[in-house]
């Protein structure tokens, strides 16, 4: 048993680590342009169901789920930020070369968009934060955003979801918008008809989490909780939306260190083929790995709201290549 320690509840940010590629994306750039993006769709109620395990055993398996945004996948989050970028032409190539079927953008650059085209892949594309608050008020707003980044390419190009925001869950000039704007986004893109095809949502941090460990007595804190995430996970159940999330294990362990073990937030066994345990004292559930536990936390929040379960997509998880000497095990090996 090892509890981790209190100080997993700072609100998350990649900081020092964003300029820092994730080890499987090295041979492409040395720059942060691509994490790994899980777009499984994660059914939540699997690791509830999962039956103590007795000792150090196998790794719990998640049921997976298929929404309209398709089979479970793997895909790359394409970022801006960075000296040694590939241009939006170049992506389709490159993400074909991975046998890569979906990219996750933070913007709505028709460059990106267009490139897509009859490739085959998918896109979700994202609404800037500063549109939030216009958003949450206009309709005409939303309208031109589809008029002008959507209707010309959505024949073309796949579009699966559109994220309004990214990580604005606890920012306070964009909370009090943030439901009203996901909301009304929808609107629009129904009066397209396009809403079948087109899911919208938002994405969070953990750091919406106020408490984390045990999984199983994780909330989500008590600013935004009853406010925010009840009425927009509400929202997200009625329009088949997933809740989408972005998961750093290497985060919670740096956060953390040394109190969990790095094979545990790797998925690696101790020796051999044993792995490591950890056993929520409340729920007797078993856990062989970090990324487990933090997917179960957000479980266990939706379920402190009185709301039945919800698809979640991992819109973004990594781990840093490299880093100052603070970043403790940010190496490619790892």
């Amino acid at each position: 048993m090892f509890p981790p320690k209190s100080s997993l509840n700072p609100v998350e940010r990649k900081r020092k680590t964003e300029r820092l590629s994730l080890t499987m994306m090295m041979m492409i750039t040395t720059q942060n342009a691509f994490w790994i993006l899980l777009i499984f769709s994660i059914s939540m109620a699997s690791a509830s169901t999962i039956p103590s395990l007795g000792g150090p055993g196998i790794g719990t398996n998640y049921g997976r789920y298929s929404s309209n945004l398709g089979a479970p996948e793997i895909g790359i989050n394409y970022g801006r930020y960075g000296s040694n970028l590939p241009p939006p032409e170049a992506l389709p190539s490159l993400v074909t070369s991975l046998s890569i079927k979906h990219v996750k953008t933070f913007d709505m650059d028709p460059r990106i968009t267009t490139s897509f085209a009859n490739t085959g892949i998918s896109l979700s594309l994202c609404i800037p934060n500063d549109k939030i608050p216009i958003l949450s008020t206009n309709l005409s707003e939303a309208d031109s955003i589809i008029r002008t980044f959507i209707l010309p390419y959505h024949k073309t190009t796949i579009i699966t979801s559109i994220s309004v925001g990214n990580e604005v869950s606890l920012l306070p000039q964009f909370t009090p918008h943030l439901v009203s704007a996901v909301v009304n986004f929808h609107r629009a893109i129904k009066r397209y008809r396009l809403h079948k095809k087109i899911k919208v949502t938002t994405t969070h941090s953990l750091a919406i989490l106020s408490r984390r460990f045990p999984p199983s007595t994780a909330r989500f804190h008590n600013s935004i909780g009853e406010s925010v995430l009840k009425p927009l996970v509400r929202f997200l159940q009625r329009t088949k939306s997933p809740l989408m999330v972005n998961v750093y294990p290497y985060l919670a362990y740096k956060q953390s260190f040394p109190s969990i073990p790095l094979d545990f937030a790797l998925f690696q066994p101790v020796n051999g083929s044993k792995r490591r345990m950890y056993r929520d004292p409340y729920s007797g559930v078993a856990y062989t790995n970090l990324f487990d536990i933090m997917m179960d936390s957000v479980d266990s929040a939706v379920k402190a709201l009185g709301l039945p379960k919800i698809p979640v997509v991992v819109s973004e998880i990594g781990w840093p290549s490299s880093g100052d000497p603070g970043e403790v095990a940010a190496s490619l090996e790892n």
